[in-house]
């Protein structure tokens, strides 16, 4: 009787375990390479606006098309690591939408993008939204 509960209980964690996520391999990531400069950042529940002058400081993101990333503040780095463009739900949209997933943990939706802008959202209610301008070398 052990043996089936076990395989039951094993069977129940795989199905549960299943998501609606998907890794590209697309252009996206391609289009996202670059030296991003943080813009302002728009949510909470008190619906603030920040900005690098009345935050103090600046940010800047660097998206490599090898799927690295570095986040700074101002000139010093506070992360680094590796991304993945996934396709998944958000609390935005009903179809499975872009999704960049760092590999510390972070994943935000790719709200929009074109040569010169990026928008990144988290996917909370109340949460916040990024936008950030490409550094033209």
């Amino acid at each position: 009787m052990e043996k089936p509960s076990f395989l039951l209980v094993f069977a129940a964690l795989f199905a549960f375990s299943c998501t609606n996520e998907r890794v590209l391999t697309t252009a996206t990531s391609t289009s996202l390479a670059g030296d991003w400069r943080w813009v302002l950042s728009k949510g909470g529940i008190a619906g603030t606006t920040i900005t690098p002058t009345s935050a103090g400081y600046e940010r800047k993101l660097v998206l490599t098309s090898d799927y690295k990333f570095s986040r700074y503040k101002s000139t010093v780095l506070e992360k680094s690591g590796t991304y993945e463009i996934t396709k998944a739900k958000s609390i935005y949209k009903t179809e499975l939408v872009d999704f960049i997933k760092f590999s510390d943990s972070t994943s935000l939706v790719i709200m929009s993008h074109s040569a010169d802008e990026l928008s990144l959202a988290d996917n909370i209610h109340d949460g916040f939204s990024d936008i950030y301008k490409q550094i033209k070398k």
